[in-house]
């Protein structure tokens, strides 16, 4: 088992809110959750405990104060990360941002913002889930995402899936985005990222096996892109500025001769 979470947004009591709830009743609920999880996950060794802030955020202008919502959300992310060492629990709890849905604003929705709470916090057990899907909708270029979280070394696990960039449908990687697919691939072996390759996968009409298949398949694959990408020089290319043609017209020839 990898991942193990409280789950605080499918209870009609976290309708509005969860960890940044303005009721402390709710709010040590939620808490609660997530430290039963953790209790959890240490019987069985789980690595990673992921943190989605679902339902904290808002759905009108003004409807919710943002100020007082992330103090709420940082003090409560803090007496979580105070459980886990207690505890010696050896689990990584990682935030996973997502722009909306169910919220039409969530807090914490972009991956700059997810950073920017876990280096506040800035505890060697907090980190970024970064899932793939929820970053394409947010039109955040994923490159550059996945660079800037690794830079501060909190890339602690990923989701892997895939969409058109309107609703996160969850198809398997690489199905619609199979170049971006490559960059993240790309960046990840840049930075020698050893962590898991985590699939995030609604199959409502598919069966499972092969949405799973395809999902494996397609990894391998942008991989082996990868592979023979740095064989025929891109690092070279990416050493010089103005040569995005000849870089997109590496990637090309890459997929169609990678195995």
């Amino acid at each position: 088992m990898v991942q193990l979470c409280g789950h605080t947004w499918t209870e009609k009591q976290y309708k509005n809110g969860a960890l940044a709830d303005l009721d402390p009743k709710i709010r040590a609920n939620a808490i609660g959750r997530v430290k039963e999880a953790l209790d959890m996950g240490a019987r069985f060794d789980v690595p990673i405990s992921v943190l989605w802030p679902a339902t904290d955020g808002s759905d009108f202008p003004l409807q919710s104060d943002y100020l007082t919502l992330y103090d709420l959300y940082v003090d409560s992310v803090k007496q979580i990360l105070e459980y886990l060492h207690e505890n010696n629990y050896r689990t990584k709890i990682c935030l996973e941002p997502k722009p909306f849905e169910p919220r039409a604003h969530i807090l914490y929705g972009t991956t700059g913002q997810a950073l920017c709470l876990v280096n506040e916090v800035n505890d060697p057990s907090f980190g970024i889930n970064l899932d793939i899907g929820h970053s394409l909708i947010g039109n955040e270029n994923l490159e550059d995402q996945v660079a800037l979280i690794c830079r501060y070394e909190k890339l602690f696990h990923t989701h892997f899936d895939d969409n058109d960039q309107q609703a996160d449908i969850d198809l398997p990687p690489g199905t619609v985005n199979f170049i971006r697919l490559v960059s993240i691939m790309y960046v990840l072996d840049q930075v020698g990222y050893d962590g898991w390759y985590g699939l995030d996968l609604f199959p409502y009409r598919d069966h499972p096996v092969k949405f799973m298949k395809l999902s494996v398949e397609n990894l391998n694959l942008a991989q082996s892109v990868v592979e023979r990408m740095k064989e025929k020089g891109s690092e070279e290319l990416r050493s010089h500025s103005g040569r995005g043609p000849e870089m997109s017209a590496l990637i090309r020839d890459c997929i169609r001769e990678a195995r």
